[in-house]
């Protein structure tokens, strides 16, 4: 959970006029931990996600080469998952065939 900078800021005020650590934390709700964390750096931190593993050329690409090929098949030409499939192709607004 991330607090908003206005409330760390109020904390390390809390701590500059003679608060321990412990009572801040009792009192604000929160570990001593991320209290002590503060002190050393106040900043958010941004999330860092992993990059996608099936890029969306490689897929556009295997989906006009082999269009009627299973998820599985496409999943072991790309090097992932079945369900990894399914997500890029539902990003890329790909649905499967139907059956008619």
């Amino acid at each position: 959970m991330t607090y908003p900078i206005t409330l760390r800021k109020k904390v390390l005020q809390s701590l500059e006029q003679g608060m321990s650590v412990r009572t801040a934390a009792k009192l604000y709700d929160m570990s001593p931990t991320t209290i002590i964390n503060w002190k050393k750096d106040i900043s958010i931190k941004p999330i860092v996600r992993a990059p996608r593993k099936i890029s969306n050329d490689a897929l556009k690409q295997d989906i006009t080469d082999y269009p009627d090929a299973y998820y599985y098949e496409r999943a072991a030409r790309l090097g992932c998952s079945k369900s990894g499939v399914e997500a890029a192709m539902k990003r890329l607004g790909y649905t499967r065939k139907k059956k008619s």
